[in-house]
């Protein structure tokens, strides 16, 4: 998998949550800091890298499957009703990465 498709991955799923971020930002009335900033870049970092991992060695198929484990993990135990909200948008990001990063 060549350097430059990975970057091109980390950068859209990078805006992908970006905007997710502005938007959920936007709707509880605060702002987007540069702390929040880098640490949506490192998680589009670790996604596009999870990615990569599963699409170049363990498998092709089921992306979807793949990318709701990970978000539901990633919200449980569920302490709020925005948690499907929260794993729609690291499924949004897999699709991204599925569809930049083809085997």
């Amino acid at each position: 998998m060549a350097f430059g498709r990975l970057m091109l991955a980390w950068a859209a799923v990078a805006a992908w949550l970006g905007v997710w971020a502005l938007a959920e930002r936007l709707l509880a009335g605060t702002a987007l800091g540069r702390r929040d900033a880098v640490a949506l870049g490192g998680e589009a970092l670790l996604l596009a890298l999870f990615t990569a991992l599963w699409l170049g060695s363990l498998g092709a198929g089921a992306w979807w499957l793949v990318f709701l484990l990970l978000g539901a993990l990633m919200e449980w135990p569920i302490r709020s009703t925005l948690a499907a909200a929260r794993i729609a948008r690291i499924v949004g990001a897999g699709g991204i990465l599925a569809w930049t990063l083809p085997s």
